[in-house]
């Protein structure tokens, strides 16, 4: 499952016939930066925190899940009833061979995710951890709305598809224009979720600082989901947060552990097309 994009998602009110790319309303700077063959790569790091029985950290790993390509590929695709879509390709550095694509309606209203294919192309590799913290990474993979199909030597292995798979509903992953006070239906299904832009921040990446719009969210789950955009730029990063959550053991009910998790995936390079 993609590490960067595998979280953005839905709205119910979009009509499917709107098409147009860009009337001339909604000036291109205030848009998510598409172009052709404008590529990025992200950098993921996951961090566990485990609590002992007084309540302080007594524990930490930290997992390096290595870089994911992102590229633009394709601005005017057509799948389906769908034209005049843009095509993302991503994959993890380690398997370029699994593609996962995901296509855009980049419409003056917003950027939807319309459909994608591939969808367990970038595989979630780990290094060597124990019991406390694989248990805690598969507990929390699944509690976000991932679905680890099986845990077999530090890695998580996922059936591919290239079938193309379309969304129930497009997902609204921005509302356009970009700025201060925006809020929007983000998710219906699995799960309910609204997004919106309440401040803007200074992110320094590698000696680099991006002005950034970001992105929070507003949901019934006690996880922190936080997207930082720059408008030249695009995706800066992203970062999901969660505390006091249980290790359950698949033979017992009872929690055997707790633990804070985190990750971040950061902008390591982008090339301009």
């Amino acid at each position: 499952m993609s590490k960067i994009f595998a979280s953005l998602s839905l709205i119910i009110l979009f009509t499917a016939c709107e098409k147009s790319v860009n009337s001339g309303d909604i000036p291109n700077y205030s848009k998510y930066p598409v172009e052709l063959n404008k590529e990025w790569e992200y950098n993921t790091i996951f961090k566990l925190e485990f609590y002992d029985s007084t309540g302080h950290i007594d524990s930490t790993e930290i997992m390096d899940l290595g870089n994911t390509i992102c590229k633009i590929t394709n601005l005017n695709d057509s799948i389906g009833n769908y034209s005049n879509l843009v095509l993302f390709e991503e994959y993890d550095v380690v398997t370029p061979q699994f593609v996962h694509k995901l296509w855009y309606l980049n419409s003056d209203s917003g950027l939807y995710a319309i459909a994608y294919a591939n969808p367990g192309s970038s595989q979630i590799i780990v290094p060597k951890m124990n019991f406390n913290s694989r248990t805690a990474l598969i507990n929390f993979i699944k509690t976000i709305g991932l679905n680890p199909a099986s845990y077999e030597g530090g890695g998580f292995n996922i059936t591919l598809s290239d079938s193309i798979q379309y969304y129930t509903y497009p997902r609204k992953v921005l509302q356009y224009p970009i700025r201060l006070g925006e809020r929007w239906i983000e998710l219906i299904e699995p799960f309910y979720r609204e997004r919106f832009i309440a401040k803007k921040e200074n992110v320094m990446i590698n000696g680099v600082t991006y002005s950034c719009f970001k992105v929070e969210s507003d949901w019934n789950w006690d996880v922190i989901f936080n997207d930082y955009i720059n408008l030249k730029s695009g995706l800066v990063m992203r970062e999901l947060f969660t505390d006091s959550v249980a290790i359950i053991n698949d033979n017992s009910p009872d929690p055997v552990g707790y633990y804070k998790f985190s990750s971040i995936s950061k902008l390591v390079r982008e090339t301009a097309p």
